[in-house]
């Protein structure tokens, strides 16, 4: 439950301070201006990594015990984002980000008790390096990770979105190390992230900024590196799998800069997502082409993270190969995407059935009969005999009386708040009972519930023609890669099996709750699942006697 609570309470906090680290960044002047070689044409606030920071850094130290690994990240981390900030607001030298950066790893490396100081098959076994040679290295590594995440930022969700992928990955081998600080960490990370996607997924309302990318990528490569150091089942070389985008993506760009003459931290559109825009891919599809090559990356970590360090380095190597030949080939032959062919006729055949509105009729249908449904089920097992989950009921009964009898506005946004809050735990106690008294073919036809709501959501979604009804967006294939790779991952024990469904289980819901409100006629929450929450709160009183 721990777990499941970092993660709420930093996707809440991240999205709940959102609007006043905009105002902040308005105030400050941190504003993203559009020029030659940016994809955006608005003037955006570079507020996003102030509200990742406090997101995830609540959590992390509620619960994280406060180790010195503990504490050295989180200076570290400090110390990045001021940096960060100082350089969306006044753009920074070059040199003095590095020295922002460097000091940031000085701290983790001698306070937290972080360096590479096994270089795996590199050298022979049980070989160590000397202090002299292991802090500089994990200074220069850590330095270099942190700028390449920064300047692989360029589109709406990309540099957020493949941070997910990767703490997602980073959460799961600390759970086959029971690196529990490394999962809570990362989960906390991961939430905030989650959070910071709501509103800069194509099209994006605000930027992380350098300060967010900065961020990212410290507490990302730190991570990697104390699990691939202090862990034999881990390939010291696993890190540069995980990592491998940002970090091809600016090497490549850099090589090009020096062969150019020009220095290689100076500005232009060689990076990866420029050139897939280049030859033609869209926005949207460029970000998705990314997501998709990271996903590729995450899965190969997750099944081979203990293989052999040369296979891991040349895995790496085939990878980067491929992906530079594929981008030389098009450059070379000239080729652009044709979207005239098969995406229009994609189109064209959709259009009638978006026209008639038959399947919409349908799909909304099992949705506005689902949720409550699901919902009321949930609703109906024991609720765990917890007093702060007892006292939190009880304070949303009162508010939920309270906004009944003042203001019915205030009643909807009481009862949204509650329904996100309680959904997780809801689930988390129905699958915990159903998984310890019920049979497996009941079990797999409830399961069966949640992937017909996900693919009822999904056709609202593409085929609802109101123009302010609830929109997918590239983090929809965030969430399918995670409700797919959790629902697959191998059986580590039943806890952990069983939080792995309740997130999936509660992203649908979490999708669902937004199609309903957004395709409704009605401005308010469906008045049966304030009935639902109404009765979790009142639940949740009695269980304090």
């Amino acid at each position: 439950m721990l777990f499941l609570t970092t993660l709420l309470i930093s996707i809440i906090i991240t999205i709940a301070i959102m609007p006043y680290s905009r105002e902040l960044a308005v105030k400050l002047q941190a504003m993203d201006k559009p020029n030659h070689r940016k994809v955006h044409e608005q003037v955006m606030p570079r507020c996003g990594g102030m509200a990742m920071t406090v997101g995830a850094f609540v959590p992390i130290m509620l619960w994280a015990p406060q180790t010195p690994f503990v504490r050295g990240l989180l200076i570290g981390a400090l110390i990045i984002v001021f940096f960060g900030v100082a350089d969306d607001v006044k753009n920074l030298r070059p040199n003095l980000k590095l020295l922002g950066q460097a000091m940031a790893a000085l701290v983790i490396t001698l306070v937290g008790g972080i360096k590479i100081s096994d270089l795996g098959g590199f050298l022979a076994p049980g070989t160590i390096l000397p202090d002299w040679v292991a802090i500089p290295l994990t200074i220069f590594v850590i330095v270099g990770v942190t700028n390449a995440t920064n300047l692989s930022d360029g589109l709406d969700g990309l540099a957020g979105g493949m941070a997910l992928l990767i703490f997602l990955c980073i959460g799961y081998l600390g759970v086959l190390e029971k690196d529990w600080v490394t999962v809570v960490i990362a989960i906390a990370v991961g939430g905030s992230v989650l959070g910071f996607l709501r509103f800069n997924s194509y099209p994006a309302q605000l930027f992380m900024g350098d300060a967010g990318s900065q961020f990212l990528g410290f507490v990302a490569v730190v991570l990697l590196v104390k699990l691939s150091q202090l862990s034999a089942a881990i390939s010291v070389f696993l890190p540069l799998i995980i990592l491998g985008i940002p970090i091809l993506d600016t090497l490549t760009v850099m090589i090009k800069r020096l062969a150019a003459g020009r220095s290689p931290f100076s500005a232009d559109r060689n990076h990866f997502h420029h050139q897939l825009m280049a030859i033609g891919f869209y926005h949207t599809e460029a970000v998705l082409i990314i997501y998709f090559t990271q996903s590729l990356l995450v899965l190969f970590a997750v099944g081979y993270h203990g293989t052999n360090d040369w296979i891991v380095l040349l895995a790496y190597l085939l990878f980067a190969c491929t992906v530079l030949g594929v981008f030389h080939i098009f450059h070379k032959s000239g080729h652009h995407i044709n979207h005239d062919g098969f995406l229009n006729a994609t189109k064209a055949w959709f259009d009638p059935f978006k026209d008639r509105g038959q399947i919409i009729k349908f799909s909304f249908g099992i949705v506005k009969l689902g949720v409550p449904l699901l919902l009321l089920f949930n609703a109906m097992f024991p609720t765990p005999r917890d007093t702060y989950f007892s006292i939190l009921s009880g304070s949303f009964l009162i508010l939920l009386l309270l906004a009944w009898l003042l203001d019915k506005k205030i009643l909807n946004r009481v009862s949204k708040i509650a329904l996100y809050l309680f959904t997780p735990f809801l689930i988390f106690n129905c699958d915990q009972s159903l998984y310890s008294s019920i049979g497996v073919i009941f079990i797999t036809i409830y399961n069966f519930l949640y992937l017909l709501l996900l693919v009822s959501v999904f056709l609202t979604m593409k085929l609802t023609r109101r123009s302010n009804g609830f929109k997918s967006s590239t983090l929809d294939f965030l969430v399918i890669f995670v409700i797919i790779l959790i629902s697959n991952l191998p059986d580590v024990a039943l806890k952990g099996y069983l939080l792995g469904l309740v997130a999936v289980k509660t992203v649908i819901l979490y999708y669902s709750f937004e199609v309903l409100v957004g395709e409704s006629r009605r401005k308010s929450i469906n008045l049966s699942i304030s009935a639902i929450v109404l009765i979790l709160s009142v639940k949740g009183m009695i269980s304090i006697f």
